[in-house]
């Protein structure tokens, strides 16, 4: 038995490799990364949420999702209004409609790693990250 087998830090890294390679090539048809496509469908589900927001939920550093929405701005998917509380953000048309083509991606995504690992066993993977994600904060 190799040192890698017992080694949380490589086996979560080449998990998210692998991970990450399936949902790019999923979100690359929608002209996005997974990343601006979760700040995405984020807005989608709550118009009109705010920059701090929208950090705490994706738990991204400030900066980060600054970045992430500036580029979602540029791209005319997102609108940026200043309100006497700060920015809110909400999405234009065409925001909107990505955002539904994302949400169909995410249930393939979905359909597809239930397929992969199995419908019990894929649910209960997710409920131990979500878990172990939590005690690590």
């Amino acid at each position: 038995m190799s040192m890698y087998d017992h080694c949380l830090f490589f086996n979560i890294s080449t998990l998210n490799r692998q991970i990450t390679k399936i949902w790019e090539d999923e979100f690359k048809q929608l002209g996005l990364s997974p990343s601006h496509g979760y700040v995405l469908t984020a807005i989608f589900e709550k118009p009109e949420i705010s920059h701090k927001e929208l950090s705490e939920l994706m738990e991204l550093d400030p900066s980060t999702m600054t970045r992430f929405l500036d580029k979602l701005v540029a791209k005319r998917l997102v609108i940026k209004s200043s309100k006497w509380k700060g920015a809110t953000f909400h999405l234009t048309k065409e925001g909107e409609l990505l955002s539904r083509k994302i949400n169909k991606s995410m249930e393939r995504l979905f359909n597809k790693m239930q397929s992969h690992f199995g419908k019990t066993e894929f649910s209960e993977l997710v409920k131990c990250l979500q878990r172990t994600r939590q005690s690590v904060k």
